[in-house]
């Protein structure tokens, strides 16, 4: 006779085994109604269910970029009441991660298929909810994340992005920031950008959008976008950037360097005779290491070229060796540069 011990040991590895079935069963790109709706039915089934799918997808995809604070417990308990209809395919779109702990995956295709299936699912139902979905990057990070309508955002480091769906609008709101975006088509359903009192509208396209301080622009790589800012938008073709001055409200459309504007998603910061304060912001933005402009007439002197995101030092030997500042001895938690 067998103790509830073993009874629940033999229930967990049931569960396990059923949820390593249901990774290997969503393998398929064209994975078709019927089998999402069984998969949600499973989901849905149990709590635990849930849990140990999550706890397997983690193994492969970066599960830490679930939408917001949102804790494992909280997707849990959403995923319970989700409509087997929010299952949503993102076939391709989540990277999947092909070493583990030192050990190679054993599901080389379909596990990022079906993390991305519940990770969709749970955004979904929590936008469906009124919720606001918040995404997050610390100092010197950057993520990609799939949204549910097939488009992908990507956030350059210090960055927050706060999404807001129905079925009518895809709206999203940079907060601060830097994002790229790649759009899914949607006339019915129009994709917008909002930057404080800015509204940036697109229904297909690649653009950039920088909004840090008082300063916004959008670069746009791809397709068209509106910039409304103001009694009418204007429009920003690819090749083109817009420049807003947030105090007048008017926008400037001039000819864009898109590799130079595109340079973040390298690591790379290219400048074009920008000021040095400007300069050591961005810096700041990759490191730990921060620079520090210990003397005041050092913000306005203007530095041109290219530069390695994760590399203060070698910026700040070109200063020295240009002649423009030099470091000083520190607390050693930053580099201080003051006047040659």
């Amino acid at each position: 006779m067998h103790g509830p011990e073993n009874y629940r040991d033999r229930h967990a590895d049931g569960v396990v085994e059923e949820a390593a079935e249901w990774f290997a069963r969503v393998n398929d790109p064209a994975v078709d109604a019927g089998l999402r709706a069984a998969f949600a039915d499973w989901l849905a089934a149990s709590a635990e269910h849930v849990r140990e799918y999550l706890q397997l997808a983690a193994l492969h995809t970066d599960i830490s970029e679930l939408p917001g604070d949102t804790s494992t417990d909280e997707l849990v308990r959403a995923f319970q009441s989700t409509p087997a209809g929010n299952i949503v395919p993102l076939v391709s779109q989540v990277p999947r991660k092909e070493r583990v702990e030192g050990r190679k995956s054993s599901y080389p295709g379909f596990l990022a298929v079906a993390a991305s299936l519940v990770i969709a699912a749970v955004a979904l139902f929590l936008w469906q909810q009124s919720a606001t979905v918040v995404y997050r990057t610390a100092t010197g990070e950057q993520k990609s994340f799939p949204l549910p309508d097939g488009s992908l955002v990507t956030l350059n480091a210090v960055s927050e992005l706060r999404l807001s769906f129905s079925d009518d609008t895809r709206d999203l709101e940079l907060v601060s920031g830097e994002a790229f975006f790649d759009v899914a088509k949607n006339p019915q359903r129009p994709f917008r950008v909002l930057t404080g009192d800015t509204v940036i509208r697109a229904l297909g396209t690649t653009f950039n959008v920088y909004h840090r301080h008082d300063t916004v622009s959008v670069t746009v790589v791809e397709g068209l976008v509106e910039v409304n800012q103001g009694p009418a938008p204007v429009r920003v073709a690819g090749g083109q950037r817009a420049q807003l001055d947030r105090a007048s409200g008017a926008v400037a459309v001039v000819a864009a360097n898109v590799q130079t504007d595109m340079a973040w998603r390298e690591r790379r910061l290219v400048f074009e005779s920008r000021p040095l304060s400007s300069v050591v912001s961005e810096f700041n933005l990759y490191n730990d290491t921060r620079l520090v402009l210990a003397d005041a007439a050092l913000n306005d002197v203007e530095v041109s070229g290219a530069f390695f995101a994760n590399d203060p030092r070698s910026f700040v030997l070109f200063l020295q060796e240009a002649r423009l500042a030099r470091p000083r001895a520190g607390d050693g938690k930053g580099i201080e540069l003051v006047l040659p």
